[in-house]
């Protein structure tokens, strides 16, 4: 993307505000520019020349972030209870765009490739065999799935939905809220609702949270009396997991990671966790067989 100019800057900014007030209205408050004034000092909303512009939003309790809750051990099943039923809302409500099947298959294809460049780089202490044998696998299941995933582009299950559901980025005040959406790139939030949980549960999961994910998968299903098969479940929670592991990785091929251990060990992890969502998927799809 790019942000070089302050015209594209402020649009970004109120593309953010306009999106995440979809599930954040009290929390992206408005745009203000940075304005330079006459004596060359800078002022928030002043009457000189915008130089910048700024979102601004009200601070929400770090206390009652969902990843903070996942580390103390506070989350309950009222918590994913008024958490789905505020996913579903949003799900049912929200717009449908026109997809192409075809485009979106080769827009997770092209993350999938971006994804093997990435981790195929042997210069860091992390498990290269898993993540060789993880990649051939996630291939083969993108393969299978296929079918499914254009069938329910194709029935309108697909909605623009958040683009970026982590535990960090829901806060349970009242009323709960969902913020920080992905505002810049409008097709990565074309999203099978089930692809979007599967983020959060896979997330939820490297927390510690193992058993988090079919209980919001199991209350999504019944909020929207819609479910998928098994398999793309499970391929969605192992494509997101992927991806996460491509950014850790990231970090250490960039040189911004600080601590390089703490990044393998991240890689490793979520590497672990598309194992993991791989291997059940392929049980599951052995059981049908049979």
């Amino acid at each position: 993307m790019n942000f070089s100019t302050l015209a594209a800057r402020e649009v970004n900014c109120r593309e953010e505000v306009r999106l995440n007030r979809r599930l954040a209205p009290d929390t992206y408050l408005s745009v203000l520019p940075v304005t330079l004034q006459a004596d060359g000092s800078l002022c928030l909303d002043g009457s000189g020349k915008a130089v910048e512009w700024l979102v601004e939003m009200r601070r929400l309790p770090d206390k009652l972030m969902l990843d903070r809750l996942l580390k103390t051990g506070a989350v309950t099943p009222g918590h994913m209870t008024r958490l789905v039923d505020r996913l579903a809302n949003f799900y049912r409500t929200g717009a449908r765009p026109a997809i192409d099947p075809r485009d979106h298959l080769r827009t997770l294809e092209c993350q999938k490739d971006i994804t093997r460049e990435t981790l195929r780089h042997e210069g860091f202490d992390v498990d290269h065999r898993a993540i060789a044998h993880v990649l051939n696998d996630l291939d083969c299941a993108f393969y299978a799935a296929q079918n499914a995933i254009v069938q329910r582009i194709q029935s309108g299950h697909y909605v623009e939905g958040h683009g970026d559901l982590r535990p960090e980025h829901i806060c349970f005040c009242d009323p709960l809220v969902i913020f920080d959406c992905l505002e810049f790139n409008p097709r990565l939030r074309f999203i099978d609702p089930f692809d979007e949980v599967a983020f959060l549960a896979m997330e939820c999961a490297f927390s510690g949270a193992g058993d988090t994910g079919e209980t919001i998968r199991g209350l999504l299903q019944h909020a929207l009396a819609d479910q998928i098969p098994d398999s793309l479940w499970f391929f969605y929670v192992a494509f997101r997991a992927t991806l996460r592991a491509r950014m850790s990785y990231s970090h250490l091929i960039d040189g911004s990671a600080k601590e390089t251990s703490v990044w393998e060990q991240k890689t490793d992890r979520y590497v672990g966790l598309a194992q993991a969502a791989l291997y059940s998927g392929f049980s599951m799809g052995s059981k049908m067989a049979r």
